[in-house]
């Protein structure tokens, strides 16, 4: 078995690696396209932002491609400590392997605690939970048909929305006058669960959120928001939609916050329902958009079942220290618990 970094693989192993990546697509979500070569490129170059470093790496056996690792280096101050990893397939000996190689490159940068997530199924629980993690945190993906909305519907949530509240629309990157209330924003997010997981707010500011910008765009992401702007000029509210210019039929809704002084007054549902109106008018090639709310989040996730939203996958977030899960690996390669070969 081979390991090699997603920047360097030659021709031959990068069709391989969208072989690898296109079966995994196709498996999870069958009724959705699969990642194009652009944008599979897109993502292993990914390095881009200021905010996070990131490591792609592949398993090789011969010639095929069997297993997919990441790395998330977060450079945010607040948890210049932690690691985040993702592996697909979930079980495999390659799998393992890769794990071992991702936690290295982990405690090399200075990390000393480790999330992995990914699809919460009783496989993934029972190799992180088997490692020494804990299941911390859930999410539940949901789909939205865009074409199936209650177009009615979206209109009197519009109508009810305070008469003191303006929304400001941009694409790509923030305007200046707008930027300190997307800053806001950001940071009202910290407000979101995040349940069992030892993890520290960060602080955003202008600099980071320009950097995003700069990354999303990068990768061939389209970037539209709509702030929700009080009479004073200060923020309200915000939701962001990523639209995959390889892909713009599958688009992602990110972040929806209201700030907690303006909360149940039907901002949250305003600016939704005009996201989907400018959805439809302005990237009409969109035809699901998927978002992600924490299971322990009752009152969004009624939202977006109000709007049409129905779930898709539930992710799974797994906590415990890299020397932990080292640990954990070295046991199960004297006990073969992980060698289950299923690439």
């Amino acid at each position: 078995m081979r390991l090699v970094n997603a920047r360097e693989l030659d021709p031959v192993q990068f069709e391989a690696a969208l072989g690898l990546q296109q079966r995994l697509d196709a498996a999870r979500d069958p009724q959705l396209p699969v990642t194009p070569a652009g944008e599979l490129r897109a993502a292993f170059d990914d390095n881009a932002s200021d905010n996070a470093h990131h490591e792609r790496i592949l398993a090789f056996i011969d010639d095929h491609a069997v297993a997919i690792g990441h790395v998330e280096l977060t450079r945010d101050p607040a948890n210049s400590g932690l690691a985040i990893v993702e592996l697909a397939p979930i079980v495999s000996d390659a799998s393992s392997v890769l794990l071992g190689e991702l936690l290295r490159l982990a405690q090399v940068d200075g990390r000393t605690s480790v999330i992995a997530w990914g699809d919460c199924t009783p496989a993934a629980d029972a190799l992180w939970t088997g490692l020494g993690a804990e299941l911390r945190f859930t999410e539940q993906e949901s789909d939205l048909d865009m074409a199936s909305v209650d177009a009615e519907l979206m209109r009197r949530w519009i109508d009810a929305a305070p008469e003191d509240i303006d929304l400001a629309y941009w694409s790509g990157r923030c305007p200046d006058e707008h930027i300190d209330a997307l800053v806001a924003t950001a940071n009202a997010m910290n407000h979101a669960p995040t349940d069992d997981l030892e993890i520290a707010d960060t602080a955003f500011d202008a600099a980071m959120l320009r950097a995003d910008f700069d990354a999303r765009d990068a990768c061939g992401i389209d970037y539209l928001g709509i702030l929700a702007i009080g009479t004073d000029g200060s923020a309200t509210g915000a939701t962001e939609v990523f639209v995959n210019r390889f892909r713009p039929a599958f688009a992602w809704q990110w972040n929806t916050v209201v700030l907690p002084a303006h909360r149940g007054r039907g901002i949250g549902r305003g600016m939704k329902a005009a996201m989907w109106q400018r959805l439809r008018a302005e990237a009409p090639e969109v035809a699901t958009l998927r978002t992600g709310n924490a299971q322990s989040n009752a009152y969004m996730l009624a939202i977006n079942t109000e709007m049409g939203y129905k779930p898709s996958h539930l992710m799974g977030f797994w906590q415990a220290d890299a020397a932990t899960l080292e640990s954990g690996l070295s046991r199960s390669k004297t006990g073969g618990e992980l060698a289950t070969d299923q690439y």
